[in-house]
């Protein structure tokens, strides 16, 4: 099982649009995770950036998933459906490792 983060910001592209044009794209999200879900792809939740003035991303979104694969897909379904146009996006990522095998990793670094 992987754990896969996102963090978002704006680009100057998304704040060139109107309300009405942000709220039409942003319809288009709910389906695309009730189809992420058939794929046993499962979006933990959203959160807003607390931390901004360490980390300039405005937005975060974390998901599990059940193979890098699907991590794939899905960057490549936000470049398709436009998401990166409008948003700047990092890609944070691994496979979810018990806290024996975090720590020896810790250690030997």
């Amino acid at each position: 099982m992987y754990l896969y983060l996102e963090l978002w910001k704006p680009k100057p592209a998304w704040e060139d649009l109107s309300r009405e044009q942000r709220e039409e794209f942003l319809a288009q999200f709910a389906p695309g995770v009730r189809r992420s879900e058939d794929l046993q792809v499962e979006l933990l939740g959203f959160a807003l950036n607390e931390r901004e003035n360490e980390v300039q991303y405005r937005y975060i979104a974390a998901w599990k998933m059940p193979n890098r694969g699907l991590i794939h897909m899905l960057e490549k379904a936000e470049e398709k459906e436009g998401w990166t146009t409008y948003f700047d996006i990092a890609h944070l990522g691994g496979r979810l490792i018990p806290l024996r095998v975090f720590a020896n990793d810790m250690v030997s670094v």
